[in-house]
């Protein structure tokens, strides 16, 4: 009878020996998915900030205006990313556009996560594009828009 009731015992403990490696890795999953997130949705607001700053400086040739936009991308505070790898950005300035491209990547440390890629990175990307409008400008249109609608 004995015997019977620790053959009991360690049924149980093959078990949770089978499931608890399973329980844990999606915990894991889960936890990388929440740093995945959290990195692609702060880089994305990082470069619409720094797009909007970009543009908003009056004055600049396209390469001033290129260099300006790369100072304010060295000026990040990249510690705020969990386990985000940027890529440098490519960066345009033509007839009055600003065009940024950027892309990032967290390594996932162990294999078998990463369902749609081999090499168990995941990646995204964001596109911006802002457009130059001077001062004088954009007072001037809201000025047109408080006359026409009365306000």
């Amino acid at each position: 009878m004995d015997r019977f009731r620790d053959m009991e015992r360690g049924y149980f403990t093959v078990e949770a020996a089978m499931i608890f490696p399973f329980v844990m890795g999606v915990i894991l999953l889960v936890i990388y998915m929440w740093f995945f997130q959290y990195d692609r949705c702060l880089m994305e607001q990082d470069y619409a900030l720094i797009t909007v700053l970009g543009t908003e400086k009056q004055g600049l040739s396209p390469e001033e205006r290129v260099e300006h936009i790369r100072k304010l991308i060295s000026g990040l505070y990249t510690d705020e990313y969990y386990a985000w790898r940027m890529v440098n950005p490519e960066i345009s300035v033509e007839k009055g556009k600003v065009r940024m491209k950027i892309e990032g990547s967290l390594e996932f440390p162990f294999y078998g996560f990463s369902f749609w890629s081999d090499d168990n990175i995941w990646e995204s990307g964001a596109r911006r594009e802002g457009t130059v409008i001077d001062k004088a400008f954009g007072l001037r249109t809201f000025r047109k828009i408080k006359s026409f609608t009365g306000l």
